[in-house]
């Protein structure tokens, strides 16, 4: 069966350096690896805590909970900001006098937030956090006003750390932990296998085989939310986002985007979150609602299409008043249309869409 999605192999890499860090980080700034996107957080967040005696933090309601739990861990309390379904956040002007941080997200590498709000809260001299772990590679990904800037490229590319932190105006200056051995060495066991495995059948996945090396792939995740901490990179990690053909990754998902935005039949069941695509937007998935999501994700999955749900909700949110934000916790998928695939994959899930059940 033809499988599309799900976690990635290892890639094939440039000779040379990409140099797209150094455009990420201005000079005078610096910029850190990490073993996770919610290390790189973890670490900027204890480096603003530093100076932040306030730790009031202004943050989606629509969000992973592995977002919320650095916060939490370094002592901050969460203010909630609500967010639409056309994935816009919504600021309140009275959060100004109580927020000291304000966490963004450019949702699938959608920037729809209030750019003026941003301006305010930097003429406040509150801390902005930018999380661009879904918007990294879009040209209007990072605001101007940004203070800091984290993600992690595990949902964009192989590779088994992928955490990175960039204080833009200054140094960091805290201790960098170690890597967390036993867990890159899930994620590498779990990367090697699918390509090995990938690369012996030329497409055609041993499914049993497959859900072994899911399970590891997730034993390392749930491992990563019990220890994650300020866990630096490995050199291979670091290797590979310097490495990496990041122009490549950027053109071929916009094409495959705007190819399931053309192409897309209409169905009962679904409905596309982000139906136009910005000349500055490389989006991270190809984003839907679904009216019985279990039922779509199933089907999908029986025709070798991984679809994946970001996020579930997490136990510190309450989505009580928030009814947008809780119909995009219920409903929100979302479908691969990254580097890996051309328009022979992206016309598969058309065709399957078509013949999906009502």
């Amino acid at each position: 069966m033809k499988q599309i999605g799900g976690f990635f192999t290892y890639e094939p890499l440039l000779e040379t350096e990409n140099h797209f860090w150094e455009s990420l980080c201005p000079e005078g700034g610096s910029l850190g690896f990490f073993m996770s996107g919610r290390c790189a957080n973890y670490y900027a967040l204890k480096d603003i805590t530093l100076t932040d005696k306030k730790k009031m933090a202004y943050v989606p309601i629509y969000t992973c909970e592995t977002v919320l739990e650095p916060f939490l861990k370094a002592g901050y309390e969460l203010l909630f900001y609500d967010v639409t379904k056309d994935m816009t956040p919504v600021f309140e002007e009275s959060a100004l006098e109580r927020i000291s941080v304000i966490n963004l997200c450019g949702y699938y590498g959608f920037c729809n937030y209030d750019r003026d709000f941003i301006r305010k809260c930097s003429e406040k001299g509150v801390i902005i956090i930018e999380d661009t772990t879904h918007s990294i590679f879009s040209g209007n990904g990072i605001d101007p006003h940004c203070d800091y800037v984290v993600g992690s490229l595990r949902k964009w590319i192989g590779v088994p750390a992928g955490g990175f932190a960039c204080k833009r105006k200054e140094t960091f200056s805290l201790p960098v932990h170690r890597p967390e051995e036993e867990h890159l060495s899930l994620r590498r066991i779990s990367m090697k296998g699918k390509l090995e495995l990938m690369s012996a059948v030329s497409g055609q996945t041993d499914s049993h085989a497959m859900g072994q090396l899911n399970a590891s792939f997730w034993d390392a995740e749930m491992m990563l939310r019990r220890i994650f901490d300020s866990y630096g990179s490995d050199e291979e990690s670091e290797s590979i986002l310097r490495r990496y053909n990041f122009d490549r990754l950027k053109k071929q998902r916009r094409k495959n985007y705007q190819y399931l935005l053309d192409h897309m039949p209409s169905h009962p069941q679904l409905t596309i979150v982000l139906p136009a695509l910005p000349d500055e937007t490389v989006p991270s998935h190809f984003t839907v609602f679904a009216k019985d999501r279990d039922m779509v994700q199933d089907y999908l999955s029986g025709h070798g299409i991984k679809s994946t749900t970001y996020w579930p909700k997490g136990p510190m949110v309450d989505t009580t008043g928030h009814e947008e934000a809780d119909y995009i916790y219920s409903h929100v998928l979302s479908l691969p249309c990254d580097q890996r695939y051309g328009e022979e994959e992206m016309e598969y899930i058309c065709r399957k869409i078509q013949d999906m059940p009502v």
